[in-house]
């Protein structure tokens, strides 16, 4: 794989070489950016499940969001192809060892534009600056964002020039796998029976820990691998702007049925997402807030590294009586920044966010809960054109959980120390 991206850059170097060549309609922009996370973290014993609170360093290029990329224009037709430096030996904090971020071409039809290929999707619009956490570079459960990120497909994106703004729509990949901070899961649905004692899984996780779960006992519904798709993955979204006011609507929905190879039951597993932003800057002043509503985000497509983690519950099947059951997973979230321009070169953004997640346990007849909060506070610092400094404070709360009638308090994570970035 490194092979393939020195010759990546090598072929993309001599292109570049060759541009004089070309005919005069043809352009070809090189660039990239480079990234290193330089923080503490701290957790206490509740969140990392040991007697004692801890410390520890990350010192590493942030390989998820570096990049290196290539921007093609012909006329109506372009293209943008973007990689980023993953060593395929040490998979990413997510478990992700993907080296492609964008990967897609563009034709300008008129009214709009045809976009075919992989890029962000409508769905994708972060309000918060957060680097630390995984180089995500925004709050992805813990109330930002909410929606999906890069995906495959086919979009149109027409402006609309009233309201200064752009309708996308979207035909996605659709998500029939789930993420999680480790690996890639196939069971796509947790599968449960009737509980028994409460177990701590895993005892400690500070990338956000799973919480408790219940062991079965008894009958559990049986050989649900069988993964179906039929329709592709379905996002809009509608923006604009007015002065110093600027919004967005946006949605999503994504379905995939689970059978048994053992009964041929299935199941339906539908996840859907809704949600708002603005924001409003007055001179050196400004503010942003996002929301959302949602059900089974674990099973929607959201955000690495860990979709699972981040958005509590998985759509899951109970075994009730003689009837498998599925219980779907409800979700709302929000974030909320403001910030100040003091020069050219020194800004501060403050951010506070939360999000919630139930699903009903129909066995026991209750309602388990999973809640989630941060709040940020960014110092980035232009040191020149191109290279920026950033220290950050990120503080999650990682909530309780309740389970069965049973709370457990996760604890909270502290990160603290700089962002570097040089943009090329």
């Amino acid at each position: 794989m490194r092979k393939l991206l020195v010759l990546l850059v090598a072929v993309a170097f001599v292109f570049t070489m060759a541009l004089p060549a070309m005919a005069a309609d043809k352009k070809v922009d090189l660039y990239g950016s480079v990234r290193v996370q330089t923080f503490i973290t701290d957790t206490d014993k509740e969140n990392n499940g040991t007697l004692f609170d801890d410390s520890g360093l990350t010192w590493a290029l942030d390989d998820g969001s570096s990049r290196f990329g290539a921007r093609f224009q012909s006329g109506d037709i372009g293209a943008n192809v973007e990689i980023r430096p993953r060593d395929q030996n040490a998979p990413s904090y997510g478990g992700s060892t993907s080296t492609m971020r964008h990967w897609y071409g563009t034709w300008n039809f008129g009214p709009g534009t045809l976009v075919v290929g992989q890029t962000w999707t409508p769905t994708f619009h972060p309000i918060c600056n957060e680097c630390m956490i995984g180089g995500g570079g925004f709050l992805d459960g813990y109330g930002d964002q909410g929606g999906s990120t890069r995906q495959a497909g086919v979009q149109a994106w027409f402006p609309v020039k009233g309201v200064n703004g752009m309708l996308k729509l979207a035909l996605l990949e659709p998500t029939t796998t789930i993420k999680h901070p480790v690996a890639i899961l196939n069971n796509v649905v947790s599968v449960k029976g009737l509980p028994t004692a409460l177990v701590l899984t895993p005892a400690g996780n500070t990338t956000g820990q799973l919480g408790p779960a219940t062991p079965a006992q008894g009958a559990v519904p049986a050989g649900y691998t069988d993964v179906d798709t039929t329709i592709p993955a379905i996002e809009a979204s509608f923006s604009g702007a007015f002065g110093p006011l600027d919004w967005m609507l946006m949605g999503g929905y994504n379905t995939y049925d689970i059978a048994s190879t053992v009964t041929n039951d299935s199941q339906s597993i539908d996840s859907w997402v809704f949600g708002a932003d603005f924001g409003y800057s007055t001179g050196p002043f400004y503010v942003k807030g996002n929301g959302y509503f949602a059900q089974n985000m674990a099973a929607y497509g959201g955000h690495a590294p860990n979709s699972v983690a981040n958005h509590g519950f998985l759509p899951s099947l109970f075994m009730n009586g003689a009837v498998v059951q599925l219980e779907d997973s409800s979700e709302t979230g929000w974030f909320g920044v403001v910030g100040f321009k003091f020069t050219d070169m020194v800004s501060l953004e403050v951010g506070y966010g939360q999000r919630n997640v139930e699903q009903d346990n129909p066995l026991l007849n209750v309602t388990n809960k999973d809640k989630k909060s941060a709040w940020t506070v960014f110092l980035p610092v232009q040191v020149a054109k191109g290279f920026r400094i950033t220290p950050e404070v990120v503080f999650t709360d990682e909530g309780d959980l309740t389970v069965n009638n049973v709370t457990q308090d996760r604890g909270n994570t502290t990160r603290y120390g700089l962002y570097w970035q040089i943009d090329f």
